[in-house]
């Protein structure tokens, strides 16, 4: 089985507590995985850059673009 492990995003200097971002090994590759803490659903993507895309659009209205960080 699969170990996810956890990303954090942030948003300028503050992190988005509402998203949880995980990295999974699939395949010899690595899948970025999307859960909102608040909706149903998962979303699964093939880059960390198209994954914080989708949640820039989707979940955070920030100007500042999104990056991945430690968690707090």
């Amino acid at each position: 089985m699969a170990e996810l492990r956890r990303l954090c995003v942030y948003a300028g200097g503050d992190w988005v507590d509402v998203v949880r971002l995980y990295e999974m090994p699939c395949g010899g590759m690595l899948r970025y995985v999307v859960r909102h803490n608040e909706e149903e659903g998962l979303w699964v993507f093939d880059g960390v850059e198209e994954a914080l895309g989708f949640i820039a659009r989707e979940f955070v209205d920030v100007d500042a673009p999104l990056r991945v960080g430690e968690c707090p």
